[in-house]
């Protein structure tokens, strides 16, 4: 029985993290197949385009709109996955000088800080997408929501991934800094 709050009991807490891990593993994977399917995308859509011109001597339009769409949606969702493999470049010198807890200290405003830009980009992508509403691409004629939509996706995916790395180095459970910003392994 709910009890007359109304309130439902909560899983346990090994249930819920196991879900957790679950859902980041599938929204994961659903990124590295999307990025794949955008490289494959792009760079089809060029051969069209490059086969069109030189062999056919004709231009295929659509084909460079649909590797530069390809492309800003491969780049937009491949910062969340740099931000998951620490891929990005950082400037970590006074970190790697400082003790551990103050470096961990020290994450808390650049991981806000972050976070915030991250937000910015996100409702300024949802305005981008009500503009692109009623707008079209010139070769396909597709509404330019398409590619805008690129933008909040990818903020909330990278911003994911920035909490959890952030999160893990503040928390301790990760390292603060990535060796210089070179994966060695």
């Amino acid at each position: 029985m709910h009890g007359l709050t109304g309130s439902v009991p909560l899983a346990p807490p090994g249930v819920a993290l196991r879900a957790a891990r679950f859902a980041l593993l599938v929204l994961r994977r659903i990124v590295d197949a999307a990025l794949i399917l955008l490289v494959a995308i792009m760079v089809a859509a060029v051969l069209v385009q490059v086969a069109g011109r030189y062999l056919f001597n004709f231009s295929i339009a659509g084909a460079t709109e649909v590797a530069t769409f390809a492309q800003i949606w491969m780049v937009l969702l491949g910062a969340g996955y740099a931000m998951r493999e620490r891929l990005h470049v950082s400037i970590e010198t006074l970190v790697e000088m400082l003790p551990p807890r103050l470096a961990r200290a020290i994450m808390v405003p650049v991981a806000g800080l972050c976070l915030w830009f991250l937000w910015v980009v996100f409702e300024g992508g949802l305005l981008l997408i009500e503009v692109g509403a009623i707008q079209t691409s010139a070769a396909l004629q597709v509404s330019m929501q398409v590619p805008y939509i690129a933008l909040p996706v990818s903020a909330a995916y990278l911003g994911l991934e920035a909490t959890l790395a952030f999160g893990a180095a503040i928390f301790g459970q990760g390292a603060v800094t990535t060796g210089g910003g070179v994966r060695v392994d």
